[in-house]
Order: C-alpha cells, then structure tokens, then sequence
C-alpha cells in the first residue's frame, strides 16, 4: 500500500522509469515478497532523470535564448547595399599635342573613363531614438581598367571605410571619409558628373586613421573638426576646422586646412545659395607657406551655376582660377539628363590652361605609380559623354 501510494506521487512526473519497476512491485506482492531496496533504487534513478531532464530544459532554454538574442540583433541592423556605375567615353585634347618638339607626350585620344564608379555597404544600428551607430565600407572600381581602383589613382582601393556615431551631441567618425574641409568649402561646387569634377581645389578629399567631429545645428550654425594621421607623408597628415551657417537657401563656410609638417596651410571661404531652380556657389582658397616659397599667397577661385530646367535636365557651367600650376584657368560646362530615376546620361566639356586633371589614355594625373602617372605637359580639353547608374538592394 505505501509502495503503490509512492508510485501514484512519481507516475505522472515521468512515466516511464514508474511503468518498469511498477511491475516488478506487483510480481514480488504476489509472492508475498515486499522489496523496498529495489523500489528505492528506481526511486533514486527517477530522481537523476529528473534532475538529468531539468539540466537539458535548462540548457535548450539557454541555447534558443542565445539564438533569439542573436536574430534580434541581425533585426536591429538595417542594411543598405549600393552602387554607382558610372563611366563616360571622352575625347581629350591635350595642348601640346603630342609633339615632342612642343614638350607633348601623348596626342588627341578617344577612349572610356571612369567617373568615381563605386560599391558599399551601410550597417546601421538604432540604440534607442536618439542614438544609433554606423558602419560603413566603400569601394572604387575603375571600369574603364576594370581594376578596384579610384581612376584616379591606383593605389587608391578604399573609399570609405568607417565607423560612425550620431545623436544629439552630433557625429563622430573613425576611419577613412570626407573630410570636414572638403565637406563644407570644396563640395558645394563639386556637382559635375564627369571624371573632371572636383579638380579645382588645394585640399584632399578622403584619408584614412581620421578622427571627425560635426556638431549638431544650433539655429543653422555649425562647427566640424578632422584630424589624420600616420598616412605615410606629411601632406597627407592634417587638421582641419570648420563654422558653418545655413539657413532659407544661404550657406556659408570658413574653413582652415593645416598640414601639419607639410609646410603649409588652407584658408577657405566658401558661399552658396539654392531659390527655385538656381542653384550658385562661389569660393576662395589661399595657400599659407610656413617658409619662403614661390606660391605662398596662391589662390583658387571658383564660381558655379546651375540651372534646373525641369525634373529631368540640368545644366551647370563653372569657371576657376587655380593657381600653383594646378589648371590656372579652369572652364567647366555640364548637361545631367535623368532618364529614369536610376539611369542618368550626362554630356560635360573641360577645358584647363596647365595641366591638372587632363591625363593619357586610362591614366591619371595624380602621382601614383609610374605606370599609371601620365599626366599632359601643357592642359588640354576633354570632351565627354557618360552614364551614371545608381542602385540599392
């Protein structure tokens, strides 16, 4: 009687360890045999099942909570994988044409360029409604060589690649980006389409081991701050500080470029101003040399106009002056025409006094490699017509 009340108390907690010595209990009963040792035995057994069970619930608990948690996260995080084709087929001009009595390397050419085609990738993650952080990687690849390169310069493989956080208190980044001085003096006038867009400046654009800051707008004024370093030379180590105010369309920008070891620093201004379908900019940089140099004092000049003629078409037309035989006279015009809201044609010409961006056939400029450093003796004109694709998946 006291086995059988034992073995209705532990039956339903598991019933298949009770059914085996259930039996075993009755057999002796009706011998008239009472084994209590035996019944213990299972008693105790069942208990180690049961023990043995709560670990494993426990266990698979622990298991599929770390498995949501980890789902959650993947959740949290909102993707955005993009791209940027963009190529162009140019017909270049250089001044000296060719002639090796003239001092010209190379001669009239036809062939495609590469305009800043570029691949990234975006991972956002929202703290709370304040505050979220960024990662970001973006790559060049010049499709007109069909290498990861910038077409600009081929030891240029990284875009971007960066950590980002941004709340309240405003947004800092590390990494390699857009500078603070590029941001807010050199880009309101960089709206061309074509490889030659951009060239009308002192300043970088991009650099790695950057630190950014940007503070929030207070009533349209804002500050931004970038520091880099360890970029193999001295020109490529600097910091640079920024005010900022914009309000009803006007924007305007003092900037201070300082190269640290270079030997010099940036002062810019910079002016812009959007009403209707007119869009204008103007600016002006000056190179400040911390010793004797024959370009201490040299300017670059800019003024940019752009007209949107319907949702489909905009024409542009700008005109520089940059010194440090870095184009001199510089003219750019442009026609954007948005076929549909991806796949944008444009037809851009570019003409410079001294050389600057006008380069050999598939080559740059810049000084990169020897074999991909081919620029023009004397300026030239580029004459091109291109295509701009923009994607997200």
């Amino acid at each position: 009687f006291i086995a059988f009340k034992v073995i209705l108390f532990v039956q339903p907690a598991y019933q298949n360890s009770v059914t085996r010595y259930e039996s075993s209990v009755l057999i002796y009963t009706r011998f008239g045999v009472y084994n209590f040792d035996y019944l213990d035995r299972y008693i105790k057994k069942t208990q180690r099942l049961l023990t043995m069970q709560k670990r494993s619930l426990l266990l698979k608990f622990m298991l599929l909570s770390l498995i949501q948690g980890a789902a959650s996260s993947v959740q949290a995080l909102d993707f955005d994988v993009y791209g940027s084709v963009r190529i162009g087929v140019e017909a270049v001009d250089p001044d000296n044409d060719g002639n090796p009595a003239n001092g010209g390397n190379f001669g009239d050419y036809t062939a495609l360029r590469d305009a800043y085609t570029r691949f990234g990738v975006k991972a956002t993650h929202a703290i709370n409604d304040d505050w979220s952080i960024k990662g970001h990687l973006e790559i060049p690849f010049d499709t007109a060589n069909f290498e990861v390169q910038s077409p600009y310069d081929d030891r240029d493989d990284i875009r971007i690649a960066k950590i980002e956080v941004s709340g309240p208190l405003g947004t800092a980044w590390y990494g390699r980006g857009w500078l603070a001085y590029y941001n807010y003096i050199a880009y309101p006038l960089d709206y061309f389409s074509s490889y030659y867009s951009g060239w009308a400046t002192f300043t970088t654009f991009r650099r790695e081991d950057t630190f950014y800051y940007a503070t929030p707008s207070f009533n349209g004024l804002q500050a931004a701050f970038a520091t880099t370093k360890d970029n193999g030379s001295a020109s490529d180590n600097r910091d640079q500080y920024v005010l900022s105010y914009s309000r009803d369309g006007l924007s305007l920008s003092v900037g201070y470029d300082d190269l640290n070891n270079g030997g010099y620093s940036i002062l810019g201004f910079a002016a812009s101003y959007k009403t209707g379908p007119w869009y204008i900019a103007a600016k002006l940089e000056e190179l400040d040399y911390n010793s004797a140099s024959a370009f201490d004092g040299e300017t670059v000049t800019n003024l940019l106009l752009q007209y949107t003629v319907d949702k489909k078409n905009t024409l542009r037309a700008m005109i520089a002056e940059v010194g440090w035989n870095y184009g001199d006279t510089v003219i750019h015009l442009g026609w954007d025409h948005q076929y549909t809201p991806d796949l944008k044609f444009f037809a851009e010409y570019y003409q410079e006094e001294t050389t600057a961006a006008i380069s050999n056939e598939r080559k740059s400029s810049t000084l990169g490699s020897a074999s991909f450093n081919d620029p023009a003796d004397s300026g030239g004109s580029a004459l091109t017509l291109g295509l701009r694709y923009d994607f997200s998946l």
